[in-house]
């Protein structure tokens, strides 16, 4: 009968309300603020409460995100260059977003599709060392654009920069292999 006492004690001591590690029990008031972080004294916004800083890092540094954007629209029907963000002194060009879209009725065998590069270089029609950003520097084997309702895409859109250019004084062109009617619009910034 004692052993049975015994574990039966022993038992409930095991499962009792102990204080844990984690436990704590505080009492009145806390009324130390933060006086200073790294030997600096912490900037107030009114009394009692702390200014909370964005450390630099943490902010965008992406021209499209957070800036006014301007909007570009251009058309093309033949195998020229078409600028789409024309180079400007001492600027770079940065596209936040774009829609490429192909006006041209459906056909099945494709013949109504348009191959399209997007490119960037200096001069006009950016032929001056250009860059491919989209397609290839050979307009027969760029981006295929289908005809039809679906005929086109989009991207960008989200705050980010989606083409740019690789230094100032270049822009940003769009280049069709054929002579359908192909629209690009979208938003761009400089800096």
């Amino acid at each position: 009968m004692r052993v049975v006492i015994l574990c039966l004690l022993l038992f409930l001591a095991a499962c009792g309300g102990r204080a844990g590690s984690r436990d704590a029990v505080l009492s009145g008031t806390l009324d130390q603020n933060l006086v200073g972080i790294a030997g600096k004294p912490v900037a107030i916004a009114a009394d009692g409460v702390q200014k909370v800083a964005i450390v630099d890092t943490q902010v965008s540094k992406d021209p499209c995100d957070g800036n006014v954007v301007l909007n570009f629209a251009v058309a093309s029907t033949s195998t020229m260059p078409v600028t789409i963000v024309a180079p400007m002194p001492n600027q770079n060009a940065f596209v936040c977003q774009i829609h490429v879209h192909l006006n041209t009725t459906y056909k099945s065998d494709g013949s109504n599709d348009e191959l399209i590069n997007i490119t960037e270089g200096g001069g006009v029609g950016c032929a001056t060392s250009p860059t491919l950003l989209e397609g290839d520097l050979n307009p027969a084997q760029g981006f295929r654009v289908t005809s039809g309702g679906n005929g086109g895409f989009i991207k960008g859109g989200a705050g980010q920069t989606i083409y740019h250019t690789t230094a100032v004084n270049r822009g940003i062109c769009a280049h069709a292999a054929g002579s359908h009617h192909v629209i690009f619009t979208g938003t761009y910034i400089r800096q």
